[in-house]
C-alpha cells in the first residue's frame, strides 16, 4: 500500500531533498578550494623557487600577493556557511609561510636609524634604463612621454650630491635586441670633475675616492657569436676605494632578468644563479667592508636571494616604506633593486628615488658610515 500511494502522490517532501542535500554537505566549500590551492602555490614557492627553472612564471607574481591573498581568504571566510574553521587554517598556514615573501617591511613601522656622522659616505645606485638612449627602450614609455633629455638625465644624477654612484645599463640596444657599447666617458668626466670612473660590461661606477682595484666579476659564460662576450660574462663591477684610512669595496650589479627576448629559458635562470654565485664567492673571499647594491632582476618572493652571502645585511630596515617597490615605476607593484652592506658599515639613510620618467626604475640612495 505504502509503494502504492508513494506512486500516486510522490515521494515525500520531508525526505525529497535529503539526497540532495547530502551531495551538497559532500562538495567542498569554494572558499575552502581556494584556501587548499593558495596554500599549495605557497607551499611550492617555498620548495621550487630559485631551485627549478620552470618555476620561473610563477615566480612573477607580485608579491604583495603573499600577503594579501589570505587576507581576502579570511575575509571570505567570515560570510562563508561551511568549512569555515578549515579555511581559515589554510589561509592563516598560507600567510605565515608565505608572508615573508610579500616585500612587505614591518621594520619601517620601528627601525630608525641612528644619525649619519661627519665624514658619511652617500650612495646612489640606479639602473639607469638604457643610459640616454632615447630610441629602443625594452618598453615604449606612456603614450605622449617625451624622450629621454640628456641634460635632464645628468641633472637627476648630479641632485643625488653622491660620493659614490653605482650606475647600471650602460649600453644601447639595436633593434634586433643587440647590446650596442657606450662611450660616454668623455661627458661624465665633464659633468663629474674630480671623480674616478670604473666601468666594465654594462656597469660604471664613479667616485670621488680614489680607485685602487676595479675588476668585472666574471659568472656565466657568454652565448655563441655574441659580438660583445663580456656584457653577458660580466654582470657585477667591483670598485674598492679608500675613502680615508680604509678601503671600501662597493659591487655595483646587474644580474640577468628571468624574461631574454620575452620567454623564460633554463639558460636564462643557470645564467642568473652562476652570476649570483660568483658574485657571492668574491665578496666571502674579500676581507674589506662591502656594499652592494643594483638591480637583481629578483622580487622578495624569489629563492634566488638565497645566493646573497649571509655576510651582507639587507638594507631594507633603514627604508621608511611599508612596500617599497622599485620597478616599474608606472606601476610600482615589484621590488627588484636592492642593497646590501657587511658589518662594517653602518646605515643611516636608505630612500628609494624616483626617476621622473628618465628610467623604469627607481634609484637607491644610501648614506652609510664605516665603524672603528
Amino acid at each position: 500500500m505504502t509503494a502504492y500511494l508513494r506512486a500516486i502522490l510522490g515521494p515525500d517532501p520531508r525526505t525529497a531533498g535529503a539526497p540532495a542535500a547530502r551531495a551538497r554537505r559532500r562538495r567542498i566549500p569554494l572558499v575552502l578550494c581556494a584556501a587548499l590551492a593558495w596554500l599549495a602555490f605557497v607551499v611550492l614557492q617555498r620548495v621550487l623557487s630559485g631551485r627549478a627553472w620552470w618555476w620561473q612564471l610563477p615566480e612573477l607574481v607580485p608579491p604583495l600577493a603573499f600577503a594579501a591573498v589570505p587576507v581576502v581568504l579570511l575575509a571570505a571566510v567570515l560570510v562563508a556557511r561551511r568549512a569555515r574553521r578549515a579555511a581559515a587554517v589554510a589561509a592563516l598556514a598560507s600567510l605565515a609561510l608565505g608572508g615573508g615573501l610579500s616585500g612587505i617591511n614591518l621594520a619601517a613601522l620601528w627601525h630608525r636609524p641612528a644619525p649619519a656622522p661627519a665624514g658619511a659616505i652617500k650612495v646612489f645606485s640606479w639602473n639607469t634604463w638604457y643610459w640616454d638612449q632615447p630610441a629602443g627602450r625594452a618598453m615604449p614609455p606612456p603614450t605622449g612621454t617625451p624622450p629621454p633629455d640628456l641634460a635632464a638625465f645628468y641633472r637627476h644624477l648630479r641632485a643625488q650630491d653622491a660620493d659614490v654612484l653605482l650606475l647600471q645599463e650602460y649600453v644601447y640596444f639595436g633593434p634586433d635586441s643587440r647590446p650596442i657599447r657606450v662611450n660616454d666617458l668623455d661627458r661624465l668626466r665633464q659633468e663629474f670633475p674630480g671623480y674616478h670612473l670604473a666601468v666594465a660590461s654594462e656597469m660604471v661606477t664613479l667616485s670621488r675616492f680614489p680607485i685602487v682595484l676595479q675588476r668585472g666579476i666574471e659568472g656565466a659564460p657568454a652565448p655563441a657569436g655574441s659580438s660583445w662576450p663580456e656584457f653577458h660574462r660580466v654582470k657585477t663591477l667591483r670598485t674598492d676605494v679608500r675613502a680615508g684610512d680604509r678601503v671600501v669595496s662597493f659591487y655595483n650589479a646587474h644580474i640577468d632578468s628571468p624574461v631574454a627576448s620575452g620567454s623564460l629559458s633554463r639558460a636564462q635562470h643557470e645564467a642568473r644563479a652562476a652570476n649570483l654565485r660568483a658574485l657571492a664567492a668574491d665578496i666571502r673571499a674579500n676581507p674589506q667592508p662591502a656594499l652592494l647594491a643594483g638591480d637583481f632582476n629578483t622580487s622578495p618572493a624569489m629563492g634566488l636571494l638565497r645566493l646573497v652571502p649571509e655576510r651582507m645585511a639587507d638594507a631594507t630596515p633603514a627604508l621608511g616604506s611599508l612596500y617599497p617597490a622599485t620597478w616599474d615605476e608606472r606601476l610600482p607593484l615589484w621590488r627588484i633593486d636592492w642593497a646590501y652592506t657587511s658589518p662594517e658599515l653602518a646605515v643611516h639613510e636608505y630612500r628609494l628615488v624616483r626617476s621622473g620618467g628618465l628610467s623604469d626604475h627607481s634609484g637607491q640612495r644610501l648614506v652609510v658610515s664605516l665603524g672603528r
